[in-house]
């Protein structure tokens, strides 16, 4: 009897599986993935997306074609040919055709550990021998919002807000309208969407951009010395403001800081740090004191051995690692080949790659960025060329897979 595996979300650390299904239909191992959208865009481009660099289709991966592709398949309807535990109970077909083999469009609301089963937002079920998260991280606004006409609030996860701000920030221009873009949260995402609306402000033909950043205790706190001069220099150069405090509420178009000013805004981006999805609280698994996964050294859950996760939405157990994309994909592979030892019964592999020292470059939005690779800081066209050269290497190396000849 072939067993059923499921990729719950789209996410990083699951390109490596639905690039290698092909291994897993060789094994008797049905391949489900279920996200709530047919593509997944690359956190590490999205900057770029909001200055104009990149057009959206640039950055995404059609996570949809490589799961049906590369051999995925669609789960049957209940009562259909496979054995006792089918992966499709409740609503079948509840969709409304928007599912393909191999992909399930929709979103899981409740996981049931002990039925192995997953309960999607319209209320239809699938059940699993293993399953595994990769749903990424979603930011929280803060601070109390006050609805307003006046002010367009994006928080910068998931990554597709930050076209949606661009389209906003583009129209206001157009109309020779001022436009004030106010940016909660100094770190290194922070950083990067003020550094790029003020690339986007630049090629609208805005000459007086009004940029701010209310950076918390400063910019980048925790880099190098030297990145942090870089970043505020490339911030003040084009005109932008940095501003210490927070942003503890937004009112009639005037952001409240914390120390007690208030900043006008057309438009505000919330860059204020991640937390991984609420699903996990609701489901009686081992989490992390934010909501997140806890998994061992395998990826995999202490608990229930048939549950796996990787990317932002966990934690890892071993050593607590920093919310980066680097890691969702250092252990894509990892994930991958315990997935498959899981379900046929070979030998797990543990995540060892767990030091600090990447690789970081910041896209400054003017056609520079600032590489960090301790001990060296640099900056320049050069790295933002480099940056571009490994974005684009990244999103090729997981093109839609072709079906067999």
């Amino acid at each position: 009897m072939r067993k059923r595996l499921i990729l719950a979300g789209g996410g990083h650390a699951h390109l490596h599986t639905l690039s290698r299904l092909d291994l897993f239909d060789a094994a008797g191992i049905d391949v489900t993935c279920v996200a709530p959208a047919p593509h997944l865009a690359y956190s590490g481009m999205g900057p770029g997306m909001l200055s104009g660099r990149y057009a959206p289709d640039e950055l995404r991966f059609d996570i949809e074609a490589m799961s049906g592709r590369g051999g995925g398949k669609m789960p049957p309807a209940a009562g259909g040919d496979h054995p006792p535990r089918t992966p499709w109970t409740g609503k079948v077909g509840a969709a409304g055709g928007k599912d393909s083999p191999g992909f399930v469009r929709g979103e899981v609301v409740r996981v049931m550990p002990e039925e192995r089963r997953l309960v999607l937002e319209d209320g239809r079920e699938l059940a699993y021998d293993a399953v595994s998260f990769g749903l990424g991280s979603r930011v929280v606004v803060p601070f109390p919002v006050e609805a307003s006409p006046r002010t367009a609030v994006f928080p910068v996860k998931p990554i597709e807000n930050l076209l949606a701000a661009r389209q906003r920030i583009e129209s206001l221009a157009e109309a020779g309208e001022p436009v004030r873009v106010l940016v909660a949260g100094g770190g290194s995402s922070g950083f990067e969407v003020a550094a790029n609306a003020l690339g986007l402000l630049a090629s609208c033909g805005v000459k007086k951009p009004l940029v701010a950043v209310v950076a918390g205790r400063g910019l980048l706190c925790g880099w190098p010395a030297r990145a942090r001069l870089l970043a505020i220099r490339s911030l003040r150069r084009r005109g932008a403001r940095i501003v210490c405090g927070r942003v503890v509420g937004l009112s009639g178009g005037r952001a409240e800081i914390s120390s007690g000013a208030h900043e006008s805004c057309d438009v505000l981006l919330v860059a204020t740090g991640t937390r991984p999805p609420e699903l996990f609280s609701r489901c009686g698994l081992a989490l992390a004191p934010d909501g997140g996964l806890t998994v061992n050294a395998f990826l995999q859950s202490p608990i229930h051995p048939e549950i796996f996760g990787g990317g932002d939405c966990i934690q890892f157990g071993p050593k607590e690692l920093p919310r980066a994309g680097v890691y969702a994909v250092r252990q894509g592979p990892i994930l991958c080949a315990n997935l498959l030892a899981c379900l046929t019964g070979g030998k797990r592999m543990p995540f060892r790659q767990t030091g600090t020292n990447f690789l970081a470059l910041l896209n400054c939005g003017d056609g520079r960025a600032i590489l960090r690779k301790d001990p060296f800081v640099f900056e320049g066209k050069w790295c933002m060329a480099l940056k571009d050269w490994i974005d684009r290497g990244f999103i090729q190396s997981f093109p839609p897979r072709l079906p067999p000849a």
